[in-house]
């Protein structure tokens, strides 16, 4: 069972969904390695391969508004040129019951 969530409270709907998409961030060539950990120290963020300036992640969260929010913290980061949304799922779970 999981914790309810403000958006739970807001809605009187609790969601037991769990969105996963996946990333491509593009960093600053001589910045990369950095961009890379900076990444990776975020909660909900999982760096997969750095290959140049091009990071692939995952991110993970409640709802889609989560992810695009930590998607846009990404993309204002130094060193980051851009952060781009590859591709969402959402998995469905049981129903929270408080």
């Amino acid at each position: 069972m999981r914790a309810m969530t403000r958006r739970d409270l807001l809605t009187a709907s609790p969601s037991a969904r769990h969105h996963i998409s996946s990333a491509v961030v593009l960093a600053v060539p001589a910045r990369s390695q950095e961009v890379a950990r900076n990444l990776a120290a975020m909660d909900g963020v999982e760096v997969h391969v750095g290959e140049g300036s091009r990071i692939v992640i995952t991110l993970e969260g409640p709802t889609s508004g989560m992810l695009g929010e930590t998607l846009a913290r990404i993309s204002m980061m130094d060193g980051v040129l851009a952060a781009n949304m590859v591709f969402e799922h959402v998995e469905e779970g049981e129903e929270v019951r408080s």
